[in-house]
């Protein structure tokens, strides 16, 4: 997966790529039907957080701080403009719920706070970190996929914008974390 550059055919509706991503999948993964609806859920979700990672965990290779946050940022929107269902079913915990989806999602979440870390960004301000991000990308996503960008000049440049901003706020965020070390909160 390429983190820049991905191009998108708009050629079918937002839907029907879902329907066919989870479709895919399922056969794929079980070369089965499965039983539930419930088990298919859980099923998608394990496999999207699992591949959400390695390709997080690649991008961050060999990076630190903000390149570090960048690279995985991108590849996080590349993976969701590709596979939007297990995108959506990766981080959706109400249905599907799971001893093995939850530490599926901690070790996203562990890759995650190491990188806002370095950032100099901890405890309850990296999680809400984690979130806003996880914000950034579906929302931009969704604008993207369904054309919602009333004159954009580019998707690319203009999430690379939102991206630099989002980077740019993390001090906001660790200063007001009572519970950041010190040395961060005097820093800011």
């Amino acid at each position: 997966m390429s983190e820049k550059g991905y191009s998108f055919p708009q050629s079918k509706s937002w839907y029907q790529r879902l329907s066919d991503d989870l479709a895919s999948e399922v056969e794929a993964y079980t070369g089965e039907k499965r039983s539930t609806i419930e088990e298919m859920r859980r099923l998608l979700a394990l496999k999207g957080c699992y591949q959400l990672f390695d390709h997080m965990q690649a991008a961050r290779q060999g990076k630190k701080r903000d390149e570090a946050l960048k690279s995985v940022a991108r590849v996080m929107r590349a993976y969701a403009l590709e596979r939007p269902a297990l995108f959506a079913a990766t981080f959706r915990t109400a249905n599907r719920d799971s001893p093995e989806w939850r530490e599926a999602v901690e070790r996203i979440g562990s890759l995650m706070t190491s990188i806002f870390a370095e950032c100099g960004v901890y405890g309850e301000a990296a999680e809400q970190a984690q979130r806003l991000l996880r914000c950034i990308v579906r929302g931009f996503v969704l604008h993207e996929v369904m054309d919602y960008f009333l004159d954009p000049v580019s998707y690319e440049e203009s999430y690379e914008k939102a991206i630099l901003v989002f980077i740019t706020g993390l001090p906001a965020l660790a200063y007001h974390d009572e519970r950041a070390p010190d040395r961060v909160r005097t820093a800011a």
